[in-house]
């Protein structure tokens, strides 16, 4: 099985313009990202999508592949798909281009996910929890599970609600920890390669537009999406104000 990385990588973001050549440590983001894919022995290659010759350029110096894609590309995830088809592999996994402490071992867990008899068309990375604080937060998207380690749903909301508990876990007497085994989901995706051109061409859904979240495109379409268990967070450079506390973090060895 020839599993590869592909990092999406747009020059102009609306939140934060230029932002896979912002420096972290004297180091550009795209070359943290780079370097932590490439460390993953896992993936036969380690490919950089992007719309932008800078950000090529970085990339091809930190030891990757550049692939120049449309800067039309509605999301990330169609950058990849549009590189993917000039590529030769089994496993195609979007590494996202803002997460510099990506897991290694993590990408690489997700990557045996897709082996065996019975693969799934498209796994996914989540781990527990931290508080009940993170488990309220819109912008922590939480998924939860079936038995067998598929999801069953993604959401921004506190899922499951707990309609017996709610007092109990109302105003300052919440928890410390959510009453529940959801999980934080990390927005790392592997896709078998037929499957990432089908995901593609699907319409947005319904539950997608509601929540804005594109993984819900597979969910509602009756795709089966495993959920592998990350050993580590994974924190995203979103805003100019993450720079510092990413950059404390990689100082730290994170």
């Amino acid at each position: 099985m020839r599993a590869v990385a592909v990092i999406p990588a747009r020059y102009g973001s609306s939140r934060f313009p230029g932002k896979p050549l912002v420096p972290l440590l004297e180091k550009p983001l795209i070359v943290w990202v780079v370097e932590r894919a490439g460390a993953c022995p896992a993936f036969a290659e380690v490919i950089v999508a992007t719309d932008h010759p800078g950000i090529a350029e970085a990339a091809r110096a930190a030891g990757a592949r550049a692939v120049m894609t449309s800067p039309a590309c509605r999301s990330g995830t169609d950058r990849v798909a549009e590189a993917a088809r000039s590529v030769e592999a089994d496993v195609v996994v979007n590494v996202q281009g803002d997460e510099p402490l990506v897991d290694p071992d993590d990408l690489a867990g997700l990557v045996a996910a897709m082996a065996g008899e019975d693969p799934p068309a498209m796994a996914t990375l989540a781990r527990p929890l931290a508080d009940t604080a993170e488990w309220l937060r819109p912008d922590v998207v939480k998924v939860v599970c079936d038995g067998r380690g598929n999801a069953l749903y993604f959401s921004r909301a506190p899922i499951p609600h707990f309609r017996d508990e709610a007092e109990a876990s109302a105003g300052p007497r919440l928890p410390d920890r959510p009453p529940v085994r959801a999980c934080k989901h990390l927005g790392v995706y592997a896709f078998r390669r037929e499957a990432l051109f089908a995901f593609t061409a699907l319409p947005e859904g319904r539950l997608e537009q509601a929540e804005r979240l594109e993984q819900l495109r597979a969910l509602e379409a009756g795709w089966r999406i495993r959920v592998v268990a990350a050993r580590s967070d994974s924190v995203g450079v979103d805003r100019p104000e993450d720079v510092a506390r990413v950059e404390e973090m990689l100082r730290g060895g994170r």
